[in-house]
């Protein structure tokens, strides 16, 4: 499903960010990274695709590329508090991560 739907966006933003984060809830990891990577080559300061990287990378055990992606989320104004949450939740359930930086 998510690679179909990748293929068939029209390159704007907020349907990578879109397609990245359905991926990301249907366990499409692979997916769901190359659609995210996609909107933050169209805009790197979107809190959101920022906090889902980081998702992604702790699912895919990348410590370094979680914690960076989790501190630029922040750096650039992630007030979603479920994504928040979500982020710090995921770092106790695979074992590092430092939600305080």
């Amino acid at each position: 499903f998510c690679t179909d739907t990748l293929f068939l966006s029209s390159g704007i933003n907020a349907e990578y960010g879109g397609v990245g984060i359905s991926c990301y809830r249907l366990g499409e990891l692979k997916e769901s990274e190359q659609a995210l990577s996609e909107a933050n080559i169209l805009n790197n300061t979107d809190p959101e695709v920022w906090g889902y990287l980081s998702l992604v990378c702790l699912k895919t055990s990348r410590k370094l590329e979680a914690e960076q992606s989790y501190k630029y989320a922040v750096r650039v104004g992630l007030k979603d508090e479920d994504l928040l949450n979500e982020i710090k939740n995921t770092q106790r359930e695979v074992g590092f991560g430092d939600a305080g930086f």
